[in-house]
């Protein structure tokens, strides 16, 4: 009998991996493209906070002020009392930058551009589970690569935390997809450190815990059952929310302390107000023409044609997240990614004077364009040239506004006088074209901008007192002091305005009235440092240097960068024959501000203490130094060749 032979079957060949350039294409496309319409913007300087948040921020150049970042609000080092901002991962980043490459505005705005290229391809990774084609996962990727809604927050500096937040959420939604939104115990605390970094960088981190739930209960289709069964990644999220608003609330002095700072609406007044608000971001997210700095915003207080449009704008994607969940799952979730994060900024008690800003889209955008990229797909299945065309206009068409657009932040009055142009109702955007026209010694068009911002705004004490100062530049005290007391009229608690106005008064040597205000203005701001060391001067010019010496010393405790506080200590110091005292202060003058406008006399007089100390050689060399910043210095030169003299013998000092 023979035996019947089997047939074997060969067994199946384990397909080829995809060529690495293959794979690697679709980000290196994504990566040249966000770079590539934000090139011309790398040539741009500092501008707006820029100025104060960097250039003017003891904490960022010295790498002990860590602590110190983690316990104050953002904008603590300015004097500022309250704010709703705690974000010390900004201020970590920017120290980073500067001790790695010092103030180079275009190393910032690289870093910028970077992030967000990273947060281009980081949103396809994610569409590529999200979207059932790798085109369309593309597509969105490119759109969000070129939104033109994206220009304010690539930019400018000041808004590194909109994009670090976006990389963050990215990142853990990613890694909960691919976990299967099952993360085992490491992979909760991933999670729960990702949620603590978002916490520290921008307040709507605290949305990650809603969009991850969002994406398991529109996306996934889960049961609250289900989504029960991750009660450990919540319940971790949340212990880690606590200990973010202990934290917060020391350093803040609560959870938003400047709540109703600027505008205090309630009840009708307030819905009707979210609902238009909510609207005009929905509206820009889509059609994202006329961008502007800042965006004027006047409360209504009645159903207008506006609001009534937004209510059936916000009303028809409300609905949409929810009519969509079975049928069209990344439309849903897309739409939801859409409201979550804009929520906080639908604040409008708790945030700035320009309630609308575009920078808070650019979180939201990433729903958007998953959602544009589920459209895509489907008009790509009946006419694919026609889709392939959609994206090309799209993205030409974003070129067309960001290209020319990126170069509006280039400068500030560049900046400030387009801004003004485009909201000629603000006063806030002439008043800050004025200071920085102050900044620059150029008084007459300071003052010129700031009765400009009055003529806006009358009742607004931050111009009166800018006014004031500038006016006072000028030589123009009468007119100077009548603007600082109309400052001090509106706003009674005014530490700054009581402090200028005594500057004022001690011009026209009103002695007891400057001090009367200096005082007042210490009676607001105990720890204020300049009306304090402004009262040391008035002391010493009546020799009481014992007096002056300890106004000095709480000056520095209340502010311990404040250069002219060290200066004229020093000064005290020398002047009473304690030399050694008075060299530290000098030397601490010119650590805290090497290029301070008189770091040569500071030199000069550290060079004095030397001398008296008989450090001979120390002593010509730091009078050589003011030489250096001042050759003009008639004492310094004199002073500096009779030292010379004592020490020909060792010409290396002077190298």
């Amino acid at each position: 009998m023979k035996k019947k032979l089997q047939s074997k079957t060969p067994p199946a060949a384990t397909p080829a991996p995809a060529p690495i350039w293959s794979r690697l294409w679709p980000y290196a496309l994504l990566a040249a493209l966000a770079i590539g319409i934000y090139y011309n913007a790398l040539g741009n300087g500092f501008v707006s906070d820029d100025d104060f948040q960097l250039l003017s921020n003891p904490l960022v150049t010295d790498w002990h002020q860590i602590p110190q970042i983690f316990q104050h609000h953002i904008w603590a080092f300015a004097g500022q009392e309250t704010t709703n901002y705690y974000r010390p991962i900004q201020m970590v980043l920017y120290m980073a930058l500067y001790y790695t490459f010092g103030f180079d505005p275009f190393v910032f705005h690289l870093f910028m551009v970077l992030i967000h290229a990273a947060n281009t391809m980081l949103l396809y990774r994610v569409s590529k589970r999200l979207l059932k084609s790798p085109e369309a996962a593309l597509v969105a990727g490119i759109l969000f690569a070129v939104h033109p809604i994206h220009n304010e927050a690539v930019v400018w500096i000041a808004v590194l935390p909109d994009m670090l937040l976006t990389m963050i959420v990215l990142i853990a939604i990613g890694l909960f997809i691919r976990w299967d939104a099952r993360p085992n115990a490491r992979q909760v605390a991933a999670i729960a450190g990702l949620f603590m970094l978002a916490l520290f960088t921008k307040e709507p981190g605290a949305m990650l815990i809603p969009l991850l739930l969002g994406y398991e209960f529109l996306y996934l289709g889960r049961s609250l059952i289900e989504i029960w069964k991750n009660r450990a990644l919540y319940i971790s999220m949340l212990g880690v929310f606590g200990v973010y608003c202990l934290l917060r609330i020391h350093a803040l002095g609560g959870m938003a302390p400047a709540q109703g700072f600027y505008y205090k609406l309630h009840g009708k007044d307030l819905f009707l107000n979210v609902i238009a608000l909510l609207g005009q971001y929905l509206g820009k997210l889509v059609l994202p023409i006329h961008l502007s700095y800042f965006y004027f915003f006047e409360p209504t207080t009645s159903f207008t044609p506006r609001v009534i449009a937004s209510l059936i704008c916000a009303a028809a994607v409300i609905a949409g997240v929810f009519l969509l969940r079975r049928r069209a799952p990344t439309v849903s979730y897309g739409l939801y990614v859409i409201l979550i994060p804009l929520a906080p900024a639908l604040n409008i008690n708790g945030v700035g004077e320009n309630a609308f800003t575009e920078r808070y889209l650019y979180l939201p955008s990433v729903g958007a364009v998953l959602a544009a990229a589920v459209a895509w797909e489907w008009l790509a299945r009946r006419q694919r040239y026609a889709a392939c065309a959609v994206v090309a206009v799209l993205v030409i068409a974003s070129a067309w506004i960001l290209i020319p657009r990126n170069l509006d932040w280039h400068d500030d009055v560049r900046l400030f006088t387009v801004s003004s142009q485009q909201a000629p109702k603000s006063g806030t955007l002439f008043g800050n074209l004025g200071w920085f026209h102050y900044q620059r010694g150029e008084y007459d068009q300071a003052i010129e901008k700031y009765r400009a911002a009055l003529k806006l705004q009358p009742n607004m004490p931050l111009f009166h007192n800018n006014l004031g100062n500038s006016l006072s530049q000028k030589g123009r005290q009468e007119e100077a002091i009548a603007e600082l007391r109309q400052a001090i009229e509106l706003k009674p608690e005014y530490a700054e305005a009581h402090m200028n106005l005594g500057l004022a008064l001690e011009i026209v040597h009103d002695i007891e009235g400057a001090k009367r205000e200096h005082h007042a203005a210490l009676a607001i701001k105990p720890k204020y440092a300049e009306p304090l060391t402004a009262l040391a001067l008035i002391q010493m010019k009546q020799k009481d240097y014992p007096g002056a010496i300890d106004l000095l010393k709480r000056s520095i405790d209340a502010n311990s960068r404040y250069t002219e506080a060290y200066i004229n200590l020093g000064v005290c110091y020398n002047d009473t024959a304690r030399y050694v005292e008075g060299a530290a202060a000098f030397r601490k003058a010119l650590e805290t501000a090497p290029a301070h406008p008189s770091a040569y006399i500071t030199h000069y007089n550290l060079g004095v203490s030397y001398e008296h100390m008989n450090q001979i050689n120390e002593a010509a060399y730091q009078y050589s130094q003011s030489l250096q910043l001042r050759p003009d210095f008639a004492a310094a030169k004199e002073a500096f060749e009779k030292a010379q003299a004592q020490v020909k013998q060792q010409p290396s000092v002077f190298k």
